[in-house]
This record gives structure tokens, sequence and C-alpha cells, in this order.
């Protein structure tokens, strides 16, 4: 009694045609964000050893550019990830 219940519940209400499109895109989604965050973790500017340099931002002097693009030509030189 319980398994027919339980299976006509889902076949209204679960798997109706106009669902299976919300479903694909949103296990699409699922996918691609995992690989993209897979991706990006093995970046080499991600860090997972924290103990060699704990503090990297003290190590900027105040001349030095930390962005990627400098429009205004303030800083004299451009900061670079040497030691990690």
């Amino acid at each position: 009694m319980f398994a027919k219940a339980t299976k006509q519940y889902l076949r209204t209400h679960w798997y109706r045609s106009e669902l299976i499109p919300i479903y694909a895109i949103t296990g699409a989604a699922v996918g691609m964000c995992g690989y993209f965050a897979g991706r990006a973790l093995q970046n080499p500017e991600v860090v997972w050893d924290k103990k060699s340099n704990p503090h990297p931002w003290l190590h900027v002097k105040e001349n030095e550019n930390v962005k990627l693009l400098d429009p205004n030509g303030r800083f004299e030189r451009q900061w670079s990830r040497d030691r990690l």
C-alpha cells in the first residue's frame, strides 16, 4: 500500500516531463561548478602550505603594485611572489 502510494506520488510530482529540463540544467550547472572549482584549485597561485609563509602581505614594499593592471602608473615595480 505504502509503496504504491509512494510510486504514484513520485510519478505525479517528481517525474513530470516539464521538470526534466530543470533537472538537466541544474545537474549540468553543478557539474560545471565542480569542474571549474577543481581547475581553480590546481592553479599555481593557490597556496596550500601556509606554514612556509603565513603572512605573504608583509613582504610587499611601499611602491610595489600587487594588482594585475595599474592604469594610473603610480607604482614603480610589480610585486612577484618569489617565496611561497
